[in-house]
């Protein structure tokens, strides 16, 4: 009997010796279901435990940590346009080896949104370039249009699939005459950041950085710019500013609306009657609106990716646990099992899944975030404040301040 407790007590020596810890910093909507995620993984893993901790801003408080104050997590759950800024401070490990063990499982080009190039360059030359990968995909949102098909079925212009940018504007057109002006046809944050890139990428735009530069008084971009300020300076459609975006859409003062598929669950549980469709076909740029696809996904922090730490990250990454995280909350999973099947569930997936198809991710370098995201404000602010047509200087010191280094 002696011998048998020492022997159990050997084992649970060993045990706890050799159990992994793995601390997670989580932000953003989920929090709940991603521990229910951890419940499982640490049944089947009783070896490891994972602690998530629920943190905001999680990529200024790596740097606060960093400098001394707190404890450094495994794990972070990061926007894809913070790479740029962790990586050049050099806090993340690349994960190179797991996107080659297992990335065809994913979306095409769901790891594109983690990559970082570093151009290699010679007598001021790019003679070569470095690629890496900082973050495993986990779920995406994206853009779309809201609309209140009961406003437009009654204007006599019920928006379908297939419909123009064009056709919207005329629908909307009909709505504001049907109400007197008491319903808005179509809105969104012209002046923000956020939409311009779907109508440069419309009009031909192919990179939003090009040799290192934020290029905006091409043509394309000036059709572009030229394109949004006809539409709402002409009074087709209308600048409103997110929350009265958000507000007017629930009270029925704004029928449809471009905006981010993270309002679906509001929205629903809000109780309005409401549809989404694809951003659509532009006539004039003889192109569709392209989507931002906005990615969040796990960074492992530098000196942390070790065996338990890529047991979980592969965990997380498979079909069932996507489905678990996305599936309520309207979220699309980066994994492409759990997407061919979700994508099923209602219309609300089946427009995300062509979203995805046609969408694109923005450079997640630290000099276009910081650049592209108050430039492009501060000039489409200008712009459309113009009343009769569009002064191009505008654009011009835009782009001086865009090769201000």
């Amino acid at each position: 009997m002696k011998r048998f407790s020492v022997l159990i007590l050997f084992v649970l020596m060993i045990t706890f010796l050799f159990a992994g810890e793995i601390t997670v910093w989580f932000e953003y909507e989920g929090f709940d279901q991603f521990e229910d995620i951890v419940k499982s993984f640490e049944k089947e893993n009783p070896g490891i435990t994972v602690k998530v901790i629920r943190q905001q801003k999680i990529s200024s408080k790596l740097f606060t940590v960093f400098r001394g104050d707190g404890d450094i997590p495994d794990i972070v759950l990061v926007k894809n346009d913070e790479i740029g800024k962790l990586t050049d401070a050099g806090l993340l490990e690349n994960i190179d080896a797991l996107k080659d063990k297992y990335g065809k499982s994913f979306i095409k080009g769901s790891f594109d949104a983690f990559k970082i190039e570093k151009h290699i360059v010679k007598d001021g030359k790019s003679i070569s370039k470095e690629v890496h990968y900082y973050g495993i995909p986990f779920y995406f949102d994206t853009q779309v249009l809201f609309y209140h098909y009961k406003t437009f079925y009654d204007a006599g212009f019920p928006l379908e699939y297939g419909h123009t940018f064009e056709d919207l504007l005329f629908a909307s057109y009909a709505v504001e005459e049907k109400t007197k002006g008491k319903t808005l046809g179509l809105a969104w944050g012209a002046n923000s950041p956020y939409w311009f890139p779907p109508f440069q990428w419309a009009f031909g735009k192919e990179n939003l950085m090009e040799n290192g530069r934020i290029i905006i008084d091409d043509d394309n971009t000036y059709n572009a710019i030229s394109f949004i300020f006809t539409t709402v300076a002409g009074g087709s459609a209308h600048l409103i500013e997110r929350q009265g975006l958000v507000s007017g859409f629930k009270k029925g003062k704004i029928a449809a609306m471009f905006f981010g598929t993270f309002m679906i669950p509001d929205f629903i549980k809000s109780g309005i009657e409401f549809k989404i469709l694809p951003l659509p076909y532009i006539k004039e740029a003889g192109n569709y609106m392209t989507p931002v696809l906005d990615y969040k996904g796990f960074s492992v922090i530098k000196g942390k990716l070790n065996n338990d730490v890529e047991k979980f990250l592969e965990y997380i990454s498979k079909k069932e646990s996507q489905i678990t995280f996305c599936k309520d909350l309207y979220k699309f999973p980066s994994s492409k099992s759990a997407f061919d099947e979700l994508k099923e569930k209602d219309e609300y997936f089946k427009v995300a899944y062509m979203s995805a198809e046609r969408g694109k991710v923005l450079p997640n370098s630290a000099y276009f975030k910081s650049k592209y995201w108050q430039g492009i404000r501060t000039m489409m602010t200008l712009i459309l404040k113009q009343k009769d047509e569009m002064d191009d200087s505008i654009i011009e010191k835009t782009q001086r301040f865009m090769d201000e280094k």
